[in-house]
């Protein structure tokens, strides 16, 4: 006869060790030390099988969840301002990521733990069945009846004991599936509206592009960038064939670099040459001295106009484009800037992009609501209701000035009277006359902007707010030329690290997370602090609207 232990189940088997310690705990050669022992034993196990199928998927969901959190933090580890990565949100997106594959390795269990099930019954049924027994015929045939009716009445119940590894299979199956829907839709298809024109122009190149004829002057400053210039010189090779070759001239200054950034612009001269594309592409420059101290201050702020105007040189001494098409050191894709040209249909006279990193919204320092109030650095940005509305519809935002990363700017304020296009630039005198405060002032009440001398990057005048030289451009172009349509385009997402444009680009513009961003997060009031550079008691206003006060 085969042994009783390897006919019983494993619930059996486990009842039976349970039972066992039991009795040992009872028997009068169990020292009183090993008693208490055994008998926490036994209640552990006790309480492990009544809730294991609690436990395990519990411990397993923690466990993931953790895995994705410490992942999180190995790629954002410090310098974050937690206001603009705001808990709940933070979890939500974990969330995303833990419960499909949660619901993976559940379905998984599931089906593993009902086919060793279905092993060890046959196994077992295999054993018995092939064993010392013997049954006779007869006994077979008498109870033929009862055995029939015995089937039929268990056969409910075999199934009623399917139905929840069955259910939960299903169910677990389908966080999984979500899973892969989550990943499927991951891009917000608002934020890549002109990707197939960009991908037309680049199977059909043609000189004129495939845009409006626009003469596109693209101005830019590199230094030991090395780490985003392969992408940036990807995606602005898409830009170029879009606007079209003979519409584009490319000026670029590298200075400083001992990373490589020169030699790759080296390389790029030779591609944009055979493309047929204008260009000034200075490296290793040493023109213009670099500040031993690069901290904010007059120095820093003079070195970078003086940059910056260089990178502007061939278009002051030759003129005959429209458009300037400022970048930064950014990574950015080729759609998102012809968003930022196409914003508003071409109607505006300076447009931004929307520049995202640790702390939210980079540029704090330079851009300003309409009103000319120091703006947020979180989401939606603005205080005032048309800048905070626009934000959250994802149109263009008005400002007083920005920056932000990418900017498009109509160049004759630039040029020399001589080289502007005729009718561009207004012919009455300005709206409002100059402030004192301005470097310019005084002028003649009747000077128009066609008059204007050209304007060009400059640091701040001493009764001027302590600005930015990104700063003082917009605001020359409204108060010597009354430029009043500058905005901000929300869609225009770029950054100067990987790890915060992935994040700012793709995840929170996830459709699961811009739903909480609109109906959860934009119900609070954390929104609604301003980012001020210096002691909030010290802010000051004046003609360029409210002045960060850390000078």
């Amino acid at each position: 006869m085969r042994d009783g232990w390897r006919q019983k189940s494993l619930r059996l088997r486990a009842a039976q060790s349970i039972e066992w310690l039991i009795l040992a705990s009872k028997r009068p050669t169990t020292g009183r030390f090993l008693s208490p022992i055994l008998w926490l034993l036994f209640f552990t196990l006790s309480l492990v099988f009544r809730t294991a199928f609690i436990t395990l998927p519990a411990c397993l969901f923690w466990y993931i969840y953790r895995h994705f959190s410490d992942y999180r933090l190995s790629k954002f580890d410090w310098g974050l301002f937690e206001p603009a990565w705001p808990l709940p949100r933070t979890r939500l997106i974990i969330l995303m990521a833990t419960i499909p594959t949660w619901g993976l390795f559940m379905c998984l269990g599931v089906l593993l733990w009902g086919l060793g099930g279905f092993i060890v019954d046959q196994t077992l049924g295999a054993r018995r069945g092939g064993g010392d027994y013997q049954l006779a015929m007869d006994d077979v045939r008498s109870n033929t009846s009862s055995y029939r009716a015995r089937a039929h009445r268990a056969r409910p119940g075999f199934l009623r004991s399917h139905y929840l590894p069955l259910g939960s299979f299903f169910v677990f199956m389908s966080m999984a599936l979500s899973g892969v829907y989550i990943f499927e839709t991951y891009e917000y298809a608002g934020d890549h509206r002109y990707r197939e024109d960009v991908e037309t122009a680049l199977r059909v190149p043609r000189e004129s592009g495939y845009y409006n004829g626009t003469k596109v002057f693209v101005a830019v400053m590199f230094n030991n960038n090395i780490d985003i210039l392969p992408y940036w010189i990807k995606e602005f090779t898409k830009v170029i064939y879009y606007i079209g070759t003979e519409n584009v001239f490319v000026s670029i200054v590298e200075s400083n670099s001992w990373d490589g950034t020169a030699e790759m612009l080296d390389e790029w001269k030779s591609t944009l040459d055979g493309m047929g594309v204008q260009h000034l592409i200075r490296t290793r420059d040493k023109t213009i001295p670099r500040p031993p101290d690069m901290s904010t201050g007059i120095p820093r702020i003079e070195f970078l106009s003086a940059t910056r105007n260089l990178a502007l040189e061939p278009l002051v001494e030759r003129g005959g484009y429209d458009i300037v098409l400022f970048s930064n050191d950014i990574l950015i894709e080729a759609d998102s800037v012809i968003e930022l040209l196409k914003t508003k249909d071409g109607e505006w006279d300076m447009v931004c992009g929307l520049d995202l990193s640790r702390w939210g919204l980079y540029d704090a320092w330079v851009v300003r609501d309409r009103l000319g109030n120091l703006a947020s650095s979180l989401w939606p940005y603005f205080l005032e209701d048309a800048g905070m509305q626009a934000v959250m519809e994802e149109e263009p935002a008005p400002v007083f000035t920005c920056w932000n990363g990418i900017v498009a700017f109509r160049a004759d304020p630039l040029l020399p009277i001589a080289l502007r296009t005729p009718g561009r630039l207004s012919t009455s005198p300005l709206s409002r006359p100059l402030p004192d405060t301005h470097p310019a002032y005084p002028q003649s009440a009747s000077l128009t902007p066609a008059l204007t001398p050209p304007i060009a990057f400059r640091r701040s005048a001493d009764k001027e707010c302590f600005s930015s030289e990104s700063f003082n451009l917009p605001y020359d172009l409204r108060r010597q030329f009354d430029m009043q349509r500058i905005y901000l385009n929300p869609r225009v997402i770029n950054s100067y690290e990987w790890k915060y444009y992935v994040y700012f680009k793709y995840i929170t513009r996830h459709w699961v997370v811009r739903w909480w961003m609109k109906n959860v997060e934009a119900r609070s009031d954390m929104q609604s602090a301003k980012m001020i550079i210096g002691d909030a008691k010290n802010v000051w206003t004046w003609d360029g609207g409210e002045c960060h006060p850390w000078r």
